[in-house]
């Protein structure tokens, strides 16, 4: 609204158009009357102006609240952070650990394949050896079997028939139970590490899921936070204004509708000087007041305007005096009067829009005060979570992880020797193989070594059954020559027959005795 100036006296010229008359022309008592009323009605905006004051002191306080929890929950958010990285280090220490057991685990397991492979490899040369059916029987039986050879045709074939049927592996000369209860063995300790890993397994993933849990509440707090309360930011939206921005903008609008009602203020305490100086105003105010059941007293503060003086208007309606002014500066006053009459609604408007503006953001500190709040309860209740798992989870966790390693090192050393032993049973194997060739090379010796003692035996056989055939021909020659005059008494072994000898196989231990 404009300020009163001071004008010169109008002159005597006539207006130069009815416009210009008009704006010389003074505005009736009813008009002013009109004015008068509006601009009291217009004070009415005093309630806006309070709830400006009592905004602006809550948002202070507010604002106190608002700095307080984020200093609270700035710090609650570092120190659940540090928690959370300490927790992972840990998660991933323990991890690396039960990765390198279950690598170590899975090499002993390839060792014992490859043992177990080479064992079968071994077994299945043991099953595919047929064991010579000689070895089954004794030199005896073998010199028997010889002379049926030599007199025998037909009985010689059923009797080979037989002896196949019968022949037997070197798989048969080994005992099963010895390597399958090896195996076994070995199968039972993979299945108790695979228990154990499955425990320890159950465990790691409680502990991620409560760790992972607590990870994606502090990743959505630091969302929260930095998007403020708005609820969803897109890519073309300016940046929210900060809450020191906020509260400066309220304190900005409150001071602006202060100034704007203080300017009402002015315009009301003219049209009480107008009125006063215009014959019959007071009375005209005073009914138009009543019509309009508007209060009779109005009463205005503020601590950056100007209040009206309560006896001004009560002076309005009583038999009063006023001041003498030159009629320069009434006309002047009107003239002020009329634009600033022009300009209440707009005013009021203004005041409005800034009480709006003005409450909008309170509303958005309200907004941050309760989106801080929230912040804190949900910090407190991490930090609630993380105690837990500290008192709780933790433990329970480092006791699995120790449990896993002592268990694992266990099943390790015992699989270890199980499979040393699963080696060198194959080695044994292995060596009663090459044995085997072995006893058939030494059973071709004793066979030869046989044949030729026999061939020995009989030529020294056929060499003693002709000394002993020459022996009784020169007895009956010498018992032709002598016998009819050598008395009887004087040898009596004159006529024996001589002593035959034989060659024959030792009884027991297969040597050749004569």
């Amino acid at each position: 609204m404009s300020s009163s100036e001071e004008s010169s006296e109008p002159t005597s010229s006539p207006p130069a158009s009815p416009e210009a008359s008009d704006q010389v022309e003074p505005p009736s008592l009813e008009r002013l009357v009109t004015h008068f009323v509006q601009s009291k009605r217009a004070l009415n905006a005093n309630a806006a102006l309070f709830r400006a004051g009592e905004l602006v002191t809550a948002s202070r306080g507010l604002l106190e609240d608002i700095a307080i929890l984020n200093a609270r929950n700035g710090f609650a958010k570092r120190s659940a952070a540090e928690q959370v990285e300490t927790l992972h280090a840990i998660r991933d220490e323990i991890t690396e650990a039960g990765d390198e057991a279950v690598l170590e685990f899975k090499m002993t397991v390839a060792a014992i394949d490859e043992a177990h492979g080479r064992l079968e490899r071994t077994l299945e040369t043991l099953r595919h050896t047929m064991v010579d059916a000689s070895l089954q029987r004794t030199e005896d039986s073998a010199e028997k079997d010889e002379a049926d050879e030599r007199g025998q045709g037909e009985s010689e074939s059923n009797a080979r028939e037989e002896d196949s049927s019968a022949q037997k592996t070197l798989y048969d000369f080994i005992q099963e139970s010895t390597h399958t209860e090896l195996e076994a063995s070995l199968r039972g300790l993979v299945d108790e590490f695979a228990v154990v890993k499955d425990l320890f397994d159950h465990d790691t993933r409680q502990y991620d899921d409560r760790l992972q849990s607590i990870t994606d509440k502090l990743h959505h707090n630091d969302i929260t936070s930095s998007s403020g309360p708005q609820d969803k930011p897109t890519l073309y939206d300016e940046p929210p204004p900060t809450v020191p921005q906020l509260f400066r903008s309220l304190e900005s609008h409150a001071a602006e509708m202060a100034t704007l009602f203080s300017s009402l203020i002015k315009h009301y305490d003219l049209c009480v000087t107008a009125l006063k100086h215009t014959e019959g105003g007071g009375e005209a105010a005073r009914l138009a007041i009543q019509a309009e059941h508007l209060a009779t007293t109005t009463t205005t503060t503020t601590t950056t305007t100007t209040t009206p003086q309560p006896d001004a208007e009560e002076s309005l309606y009583r038999k009063t005096h006023p001041e003498p002014i030159s009629a320069s500066d009434r006309t002047q006053m009107l003239q002020i009067l009329e634009s600033d009459a022009a300009e209440v609604p707009d005013v009021l408007t203004d005041i409005h829009a800034h009480a709006a503006e003005l409450y909008e953001q309170h509303d958005q500190l309200l907004q941050h005060t309760t989106a801080a709040r929230t912040l804190h309860h949900r910090q407190q209740k991490i930090l609630d979570s993380l105690h837990a798992m500290h008192a709780a989870l933790l433990p329970q966790h480092l006791e699995a992880s120790a449990t896993f390693r002592e268990a694992s090192q266990t099943i390790h050393q015992t699989i270890k020797a199980k499979t040393q032993a699963l080696i060198e049973l194959r080695i044994f194997y292995d060596d009663f193989a090459a044995s085997y060739a072995k006893v058939l090379r030494e059973v071709e010796r004793r066979q030869a070594a046989r044949k030729q003692m026999r061939r020995v035996a009989q030529k020294a056989q056929r060499e003693l059954d002709r000394l002993f055939e020459a022996d009784g021909v020169a007895r009956e020659e010498f018992l032709r020559v002598v016998g009819g005059c050598l008395p009887r008494d004087l040898w009596p072994g004159v006529g024996e027959v001589g002593g035959r000898w034989v060659v024959e196989m030792e009884e027991g231990g297969g040597g050749v005795a004569l």
